[in-house]
Formats: C-alpha cells, structure tokens, sequence
C-alpha cells in the first residue's frame, strides 16, 4: 500500500464536499430551528449572560449572531471527534449533496488528512481536471489555500476555501512535495466526468474501470450503474468471454449505486450488511440475475468504502479472482441529515461487512493475488501508468487466460 494512503479521512476537492470514499445514505430529518437547540438549562443560561455581555459591553457592534450559531453547532458535532461526522452550514451542505452528482464546478482533486504528519494530503487528481492539467500529485500536501494555513483537523474549511468560487474564478494552492512548497493557480470549472470507461482487449476479454460510484446529474438518468450496464452490455455484443473490473483510485461514493452493480454481478444473496451500536442489522440482496462470465478485479490501496463493498462481496462468493494490493480500509457508513434551513450533517452510525460477516475497516480487502506496479509507478495514478508497464492489469488478464 502506498505508504501516503495511511490516513482516515477522505473528501473531494470538487464544486461540493464529497465523501467519496464514504457509503452514503440520504435521510430526511426536519428541524424547526437554525441555532443550537439546548437541552441543557445550564448551557443555556449561560449562552444567554454570553449574549447578555456581547450586548452590554462589547465594544464594536459588528456581532454575527447567525455566524457565531454556525459556528456553535459546527463546534458541538466537531467535539465527538470522530472523522467522518460533521456539521454542514447551507452552502458547505450544498457542496456535500451536490458532489456525488457526475457534474459540479471545481479544481478535481480528492483530499485526505494525514493525521500522523498534521497535514491534508491529495489521494489523487482527477483524471482531465484543472488540477490534473496543473501537475498536483497524489502525495502532495495541501499547506495552504490563498495563503490561509490549513492543518489536518481543518478538512472542511480547506475544502469550503478551495471551491468557494464560481467557474472561471481561480484558486491558489500551496503545496508540499519532496519537502519543497509551490504556489499553483488552478481555474475552477465545470467538470463533468464520466465515471466509467471500457474497451474489449485481446482475447475478447472486456475491461471496464470505475472511478467513483456517483448518483444521477440533476434531471439525467444516468449514474455509474446505468453507465456499467451499458458498458458490459455493449463488450457482451461485441463477444465479450472474460471482463476485468477496475476499482484501483476508486475512493468509493453511495452505497445503493455499487450494491445495484454487484447485484448485475452476483447470484442471489447477500452483497453487504450494515450494524448499528445497538446491533441492528441492515442486509442488501442480489437476486438470482447475473452475468455469467470469469471476472478480475484489480484493487488497490485507493481502492476504499464503496469500492471494497464490491470487491468484498466479489471475494465471498469467489465470484472473481482479485488481483493487486491491499484495500483502504474503510468499512463505516455515514448517514446524512438535512435540516430545514438547508444546513446539514453527515454522521457515522454502523460499520458494514462483507457477505460472510468480514470486516474490512482499518484492514482492507487483500487479493488474491498480489500484483505491485513497477517501482517508478509505485506512487503514480494508475491512469498516468503506461498500458505496457501495468503489471497488475497483465497479471490480472494472464489469471483470466490460464480459466
């Protein structure tokens, strides 16, 4: 695993806050209020004599009180501490919603926080992005954002910083590579990415890569699963006998999109089930449809959360050889809670687990197979490695040929 993917916390640098990584589910919940609602009578009264002084005696009358109860919530989910749950005000809560789409306005770059170095860490450029085009490399470190400093436990604010800009504005990022910091103007735009791809290879053997597990765009029907149906049904015409998937730099994305692509995979049973604290359990089925030809899978260890659903699943029912280097690591699923005024949270509330009960968080799905790229691609995006130096696509189609 590349030694810069020991991190905990994933989040898309696009024109929203994205977990990608994360299994999302989308909850209604109304509030009928904007501020912090306090239970405590204590907490209470003391927030009032806090009002009571702003108003009394302090001495400018510039006060922000929708401000200062954002910030009151953001403070209050943010002391659980724990990396996947947050508070969104309504325009941070729009970014979050809206990234899972196939379309949004940014730079296109996936961010992590690096808790051991303190510092935010790219995971990857998306492929044909202004970050891309720029040069910004998985590995590097993001200091700084208009020359505002960021630290790990600042992910959020980073992001909002990064995409608080309409398309065409510019952003300059700081980052830190090799131990050398450089300044890069990078232009938001509309990017509208197409998170599958596919081709036949020798030996009508198809190959399909997902790069995200995205819901629909706006009014459009399509997703990454209608993408994958399409693709599959598209090699099975053109002759397809074998198919390689591709989750490698697949940080993951919701969770009904990758369990309706294992559905098209797998024969009846279980894909994946979620439990709660209190032991409630959640199970997501396939039925008996499914296609019917030898199947890799290449992992790596970007491969995370929706992908290793996948790859799990694939795995339990030793319905595909996976091929590569071991998984993420993240097997924790988070709801999303909107709010009236349009602010909202996400939190983590139950971990899930691979159809045999195995889970994967903080370990990682191993393969089968273990398979490395060659040394001067160990820390490359799989789609900057030449298609003659991709040891484990070569791996993976020599396992599929010897069926």
């Amino acid at each position: 695993m590349k030694s810069f993917l020991k991190i905990i916390i994933t989040a898309s640098v696009t024109a929203a806050v994205t977990f990608s990584a994360t299994s999302v589910f989308y909850m209604s919940r109304q509030s009928e209020t904007t501020g912090l609602d306090l239970s405590s009578r204590e907490l209470k009264a003391k927030i009032d004599s806090i009002n009571t002084y702003i108003d009394n005696n302090y001495l400018y009358d510039d006060v922000d009180y929708d401000k200062a109860n954002t910030a009151a919530v953001k403070a209050y989910v943010e002391s659980l501490e724990e990396p996947y749950t947050h508070y969104y005000s309504k325009d941070e809560f729009e970014r979050y919603t809206s990234s899972v789409e196939e379309s949004y306005v940014g730079i296109g770059i996936i961010i992590s926080a690096d808790v051991e170095a303190d510092k935010l860490v790219v995971i990857s450029p998306i492929k044909g992005s202004p970050a891309y085009e720029m040069g910004i490399k998985p590995g590097d470190y993001i200091i700084a954002v208009d020359q505002e400093k960021f630290n790990s436990s600042q992910m959020n604010d980073c992001v909002s910083k990064i995409k608080g800009g309409k398309e065409g504005t510019s952003v300059t990022i700081t980052v830190e590579r090799g131990g050398e910091t450089k300044d890069y103007n990078i232009e938001r735009r509309e990017i509208i990415e197409n998170s599958v791809r596919y081709e036949m290879l020798d030996d009508n053997i198809g190959y399909v890569a997902i790069s995200s597990f995205n819901t629909n765009t706006g009014t459009s029907k399509e997703n990454t699963y209608t993408e994958f149906k399409n693709a599959i049904e598209s090699l099975t015409s053109d002759g397809m006998e074998k198919l390689i998937i591709d989750v490698r730099d697949n940080p993951g994305g919701v969770l009904n999109v990758v369990c309706q692509i294992a559905d098209y995979l797998l024969p009846k049973g279980v894909i994946t089930y979620t439990e709660t604290r209190k032991g409630e359990k959640k199970e997501y089925k396939s039925d008996e449809k499914c296609i019917d030809v030898p199947i890799a899978m290449l992992i790596n260890g970007s491969s995370a959360s929706a992908s290793e659903i996948l790859a799990g699943a694939l795995k339990d029912y030793d319905r595909a050889v996976i091929v590569g280097q071991t998984s993420y690591g993240k097997g924790i699923v988070q709801n999303v809670f909107p709010f009236s005024d349009g602010s909202g949270m996400s939190m983590t509330v139950s971990k899930y687990f691979t159809p045999n009960g195995t889970s994967i968080h903080g370990v990682g799905v191993e393969p089968d197979v273990e398979a490395e790229l060659p040394d001067e691609y160990a820390d490359s995006l799989v789609s900057q490695v030449p298609r003659d130096k991709d040891t484990q696509l070569k791996k993976a189609i020599e396992l599929l040929n010897n069926k």
